[in-house]
């Protein structure tokens, strides 16, 4: 009698081949990559891998997913209050960069994999505008907190802005330049941009 599979061990599973793909798209690259590779990684048969995932452009979709979650998570937990924006803005930093911790050259690899795979393309155009959508959702209830004042216009600029900024200090890190100096160009451009907003000084 074979032992019954939970949901628990399911979704268990279901994570730890995302996270064996992402270590395989990293190491050998999205094109190099085989479906088996990644079944080897984890000591499983290349059919269970299968059962959850039909491609690998189905496997890169549900690591972006799973980021744009963490990133619901980590915004979720912090900007309560107007005084402690600057501060929630470092640990959002120091939280979501330990979070994320290894996926930057996945995602650096998937940009040069897009200008040669239309769906991988696509996948990062979606993943660009959930994130972006999601930043937004959260600098509008900053919005109505009276934490700013300032149209939807402006807010959806400012969150690009602040998408392209961690974007590129997730390069920088790549190229081994200091963390230390990467935080501290977030948390003073953040400050500026908060500065702006509220008129509030340094």
């Amino acid at each position: 009698m074979c032992p019954k599979v939970t949901t628990h061990y399911k979704t268990e599973l279901r994570s730890k081949i995302l996270e064996a793909a992402a270590e395989n798209f990293s190491r050998s690259g999205f094109d190099r990559t085989k479906m088996e590779d990644i079944a080897r990684t984890m000591n499983l048969s290349k059919g269970t891998i299968y059962l959850y995932f039909k491609s690998k452009e189905d496997l890169f979709y549900a690591i972006c997913e799973y980021k744009l979650e963490e990133l619901k998570r980590q915004l979720s937990m912090l900007f309560k209050k107007k005084e402690d924006l600057i501060s929630d803005a470092e640990v959002f930093y120091d939280n979501y960069r330990r979070a994320e911790s290894g996926s930057e050259s996945v995602f650096f690899e998937m940009i040069a994999e897009s200008t040669r795979n239309p769906k991988i393309k696509s996948i990062l155009q979606e993943h660009r505008k959930k994130i972006h959508d999601v930043v937004v959702q959260s600098l509008e209830l900053d919005v109505q907190r009276g934490f700013f004042n300032h149209g939807i216009e402006e807010l959806a600029a400012i969150a690009s802005g602040l998408i392209s900024l961690y974007d590129g200090l997730m390069l920088a890190r790549l190229l081994g330049l200091s963390e230390q100096e990467n935080k501290r160009a977030w948390v003073e451009t953040v400050r500026a941009i908060v500065s702006g907003l509220t008129k509030i000084e340094k």
